[in-house]
C-alpha cells in the first residue's frame, strides 16, 4: 500500500488526473453494465411475475363469478319449498304426480332456458312413490353415480361439492355441482341436485390468457380440472410435473427445464396456475446485456482518448485557479485579474470573483444587518402592544382611587405589578403557557375591579398544554378586545370563553388558543379588514398575528370568525 502511495504522489498533475479519470470511468462501466444486466433480469422478472399474477386473478374472478351462479341456482332449487313438498309427498294417485311433474319441469326448463352454460339439471330422491321422469328426476337407488355422489356429499359441511371432471354419455367433459336437499328445520336429506357443466366453459375462460405460458385450473385436492391438454384432465398436478405447489410464485424445473411458476387460490381452495418457460422471459434481457457491454466498450476508448486531451489540458490551469480557490478559503475576498478563456473553467474563475464580491457583501452589510433588523421587528411588535394597555390601566387605576380607598388601589397595583412581572419574564420572548394564561388572569381581574360584573369568563384549559412555550402577551390583547368593543348596549353581561386546545390540521399537531365571546360581533367587511394595515380597531390583532408568523413562519398566525350580532371568536394557530 505504501510502494501505492508514494508512486502515486511522484506523478504529475496530469499523470494524476489521467490515472483518476480512467480510474472513476473504467469501475463505472463494469459495475453499471453488472447491475444493469441483473437489474433488467430482476425487472423483466418482476414483470411477468407480476402479468401472471394479474392474468390468474381475471381468470380466478371469471371462474368465481360462473360457479357463483351456478352455486345460486343451487340455492334456488334448494330454498324451492313448494319444490320441496313435491319431492316429498307420498303419492297414491297419478293426479298429483302429474301436477308435481308440471311444477318441476315448469322451474328446471326455465332455470335451463336462462342459464345456456347449463348442461344438465338432476334430481336425486329417496322417495319412492314419485316415479322417474326420465329426463329432471331420478330415483338415487338407481343409480350409481348418485349414490357414490351422495357418499362424497355427506363428508363434506353439507353446502355445494364440485365433483372431478366426468365424461358423459356423448364423450363430453362435464364437472358436477351438488348439493344435498334437506328439511331446513329438521336438517334430514330426502335427496340431493346436480347441476352439470361442460369443462370446455371453464377453459374459454383460460384460453385467452395461454399466450406465451400455459395455464391450469385445479379444485382443492389439486386434480386439474380444466387445461388445453384434456388427456391431463383428473391428474393430480404434482403426478404430472413433479412438483409440490409450495410458494405463490417460485422459479420450478420440469423435464430439466427452468419454468416460472405463478398461482393463487379461490374461496372454494381452487387454484389458478401458470407455468412460463424462463428462456423466453430472459431472452430480451440477454439482448439488452450484449448491447449494454458493445455499448461500454466503444464508450470505454473514446473516454480513454478525450480524458488524455483533457487532463493535458486542465492540469496547466487548474493550479492557478486552485490557489484562488485558497485565497477565498482564508477569508481573503481579493478580486483576481481575469485571465482565463471563456470555457467552463473560465466562468468558473469569474464565479469565483462575483463570489468573493458577494460573501464580502452578505458578511459586511446583510446577513448582520439582517439578523438584527429581525430581532428590532420582533421587539418593536411586541412593544407596540403595552402602551395602549397601560393606557388603560392606569385610567382604571385613576377612577378606582377616587371612587374606593386605598385596598381596592392596593388590589389593582398588584394585579398590575404580577401582570408586568410576567410579560418581562427577563427578556424572554417564550414563556410557559401556564404564565401566559395566569397574565390572562390578573389582565382580567383588573377589569373587573374597572367594570365590575358587565362582563363574565370562563376557561377551558387543556391541562397536558400548561408547560408548552409560547410567545408571550398573544392572548391579552385579544381579551382586552373583547372587554372594550364587543359589549353590547343592553344589560346583558358578557361572556368570554377561553380556551386552550390541540388538533391535527395539515398532518401537523397544531396548539389552538381561542377567545371567544357572544358580543356584538363585527360586520363581514370589517372582519376582513380587521388584519389589514389600515384598520386601527385590529392594530393589536395585527401586532400579535406578525410577531406569531415571524416567530413560527406563514402557517401560523390568528384567524377570526364573527358576525353582527353573533359574537367573535379568535382563534390562534401555534406548533406544538
Amino acid at each position: 500500500m505504501k510502494i501505492w502511495k508514494n508512486f502515486f504522489q511522484r506523478l504529475s498533475l496530469m499523470q494524476k488526473l489521467l490515472l483518476m479519470f480512467l480510474t472513476a470511468m473504467i469501475a463505472p462501466l463494469c459495475l453499471i453494465t453488472i447491475f444493469f444486466y441483473q437489474r433488467t433480469e430482476q425487472r423483466l422478472l418482476e414483470i411477468t411475475y407480476k402479468n401472471m399474477y394479474s392474468s390468474n386473478q381475471q381468470i380466478s374472478s371469471n371462474v368465481k363469478a360462473q360457479l357463483d351462479r351456478f352455486q345460486q341456482i343451487s340455492s334456488l332449487i334448494y330454498t324451492d319449498e313448494t319444490m320441496q313438498g313435491y319431492l316429498t309427498q307420498v303419492y297414491t294417485k297419478d293426479y298429483p304426480i302429474v301436477e308435481a311433474y308440471n311444477y318441476i319441469d315448469g322451474v328446471l326448463y326455465s332455470l335451463l332456458t336462462a342459464n345456456a352454460n347449463i348442461a344438465s339439471i338432476r334430481l336425486y330422491v329417496n322417495n319412492e312413490t314419485i316415479p322417474e321422469d326420465g329426463l329432471f328426476l331420478q330415483h338415487i337407488t338407481l343409480t350409481p353415480f348418485a349414490e357414490q355422489y351422495l357418499d362424497e356429499l355427506s363428508r363434506t359441511s353439507g353446502g355445494d361439492f364440485f365433483s372431478n371432471v366426468i365424461q358423459d354419455e356423448s364423450g363430453g367433459n362435464i364437472i358436477y355441482l351438488g348439493r344435498i336437499l334437506n328439511f331446513n328445520t329438521e336438517m334430514q336429506p330426502y335427496g340431493m341436485v346436480t347441476i352439470g357443466f361442460n369443462e370446455d366453459l371453464l377453459y374459454s375462460l383460460i384460453e385467452k390468457e395461454e399466450q406465451t405460458k400455459s395455464v391450469y385450473l385445479l379444485n382443492e385436492n389439486d386434480i386439474i380440472i380444466s387445461a388445453s391438454d384434456k388427456s391431463l384432465l383428473n391428474e393430480r398436478f404434482s403426478d404430472v410435473f413433479g412438483q409440490q405447489l409450495q410458494q405463490n410464485q417460485e422459479i420450478i424445473t420440469i423435464a430439466g427445464e427452468p419454468y416460472l411458476l405463478v398461482y393463487n387460490t379461490m374461496y372454494l381452495g381452487w387454484k389458478t396456475v401458470s407455468l412460463t418457460p424462463l428462456d423466453e422471459v430472459m431472452q430480451p434481457s440477454r439482448k439488452t446485456a450484449v448491447q449494454i457491454v458493445i455499448i461500454a466498450v466503444v464508450s470505454l476508448v473514446i473516454s480513454t482518448c478525450m480524458v488524455v486531451v483533457i487532463a493535458r489540458y486542465l492540469s496547466r490551469r487548474l493550479n492557478k485557479l486552485n490557489r484562488q480557490a485558497a485565497q477565498i478559503e482564508q477569508g481573503n475576498f481579493t478580486v483576481w485579474p481575469s485571465d482565463y478563456d471563456g470555457d467552463e473553467i473560465g466562468q468558473l474563475g469569474a464565479a469565483f470573483n462575483q463570489m468573493s464580491v458577494r460573501l464580502k457583501t452578505l458578511i459586511d452589510e446583510l446577513y448582520v444587518k439582517e439578523l438584527a433588523k429581525r430581532d428590532a421587528e420582533l421587539y418593536a411588535l411586541q412593544s407596540q402592544i403595552n402602551p395602549h394597555f397601560l393606557y388603560n390601566t392606569l385610567s382604571g387605576i385613576s377612577s378606582l382611587a377616587v371612587q374606593n380607598g386605598d385596598q381596592e388601589v392596593s388590589r389593582i397595583v398588584n394585579h398590575l405589578a404580577r401582570f408586568y412581572q410576567i410579560s418581562l419574564n427577563m427578556g424572554y420572548q417564550y414563556i410557559a403557557l401556564e404564565k401566559e394564561l395566569a397574565l390572562t388572569r390578573h389582565y382580567i381581574a383588573i377589569q373587573h375591579m374597572r367594570f365590575g360584573t358587565d362582563f363574565t369568563e370562563s376557561w377551558e384549559i387543556d391541562d397536558s398544554l400548561l408547560n408548552h412555550k409560547v410567545l408571550k402577551l398573544i392572548l391579552q390583547p385579544f381579551v382586552e378586545n373583547a372587554i372594550n368593543h364587543a359589549r353590547a348596549e343592553n344589560d346583558v353581561p358578557l361572556h368570554i370563553t377561553i380556551r386552550a386546545y390541540r388538533a391535527v390540521r395539515t398532518e401537523k399537531c397544531i396548539l389552538f388558543l381561542e377567545v371567544e365571546d357572544d358580543g356584538c360581533g363585527m360586520p363581514d367587511e370589517q372582519m376582513k379588514n380587521v388584519l389589514s394595515v389600515q384598520s386601527s380597531k385590529g392594530y393589536g390583532i395585527l401586532n400579535v398575528h406578525k410577531r406569531i408568523q415571524l416567530a413560527y413562519g406563514g402557517d401560523y398566525g390568528v384567524s377570526i370568525l364573527s358576525g353582527a350580532g353573533r359574537g367573535t371568536k379568535i382563534v390562534l394557530a401555534l406548533p406544538l
